[in-house]
């Protein structure tokens, strides 16, 4: 895992593919899909928990569609469709899947009330305003981000429908910047402190899931992170 720790109290990991207990095309640190053994998510997403300090039972995930909502991790059930998740309660690990969109963990900093978020964003996300609803939630800033392993400008080839949605300059040889796009999304949003790892899911097998690379059978890393106190 990818650890980031942003001022305050939050406890916030990156996932690999690696130190879980899936086997086959999910090894092994897979954390969602229908293919894989039920059994073996639920213990890779246990794993993924005590990184953060998180209680497993209180773990909440949405079911992602692409969309540019976010709810509160109250409210966030597997049927519940949504793209983020935030939280100000201790103790309650959220977590975004991804398998090449970008994870993103936005933390509120501050002598205020910790909120912390995760967001699951691809292009539709990015273009529809997940980013900023994301930071909306965690009411008033300042705010510190972290952006993590997702298809890189290296691999990621759109069509020019796709492309027109973004800055002129993200899309070079018809190769999207979905990193930068990501980190012009959070600025926009008001926030200033931004982090990233620029690690491309493609392009790094032993590290990570991609569907661009492997296709639907495959599994799924992400982000997870809860608020410590």
């Amino acid at each position: 895992m990818i650890p980031w720790r942003p001022v305050g109290p939050y406890s916030v990991a990156f996932t690999t593919r690696n130190g879980g207990v899936s086997e086959g095309p999910y090894t092994s640190l897979n954390l969602g899909g229908h293919r894989d053994e039920p059994s073996a998510i639920a213990e890779n997403r246990r794993r993924a928990c005590h990184e953060v300090g998180g209680d497993p039972s209180r773990l909440a995930v949405n079911r992602q569609r692409h969309t540019a909502l976010v709810h509160h991790a109250r409210d966030v059930s597997d049927a519940l469709e949504g793209d983020g998740i935030w939280v100000d309660e201790p103790n309650v690990p959220i977590l975004a899947l991804t398998a090449d969109c970008v994870p993103i963990a936005i933390a509120r900093l501050g002598n205020v009330e910790p909120r912390l978020a995760v967001v699951h964003a691809g292009w539709r996300g990015l273009a529809q305003g997940v980013v900023a609803n994301a930071v909306e939630t965690l009411g008033k800033g300042p705010f510190q981000a972290m952006i993590g392993p997702a298809v890189g400008p290296c691999c990621y080839e759109v069509g020019p429908e796709v492309s027109e949605l973004f800055d002129a300059d993200l899309t070079t040889a018809r190769h999207l910047d979905l990193w930068s796009a990501a980190e012009r999304a959070l600025r926009r949003a008001g926030v200033d402190t931004i982090e990233r790892t620029d690690l491309c899911t493609k392009c790094n097998p032993a590290l990570f899931f991609s569907h661009r690379r492997d296709g639907e059978v495959r599994g799924v890393q992400g982000v997870i992170g809860a608020i410590t106190s």
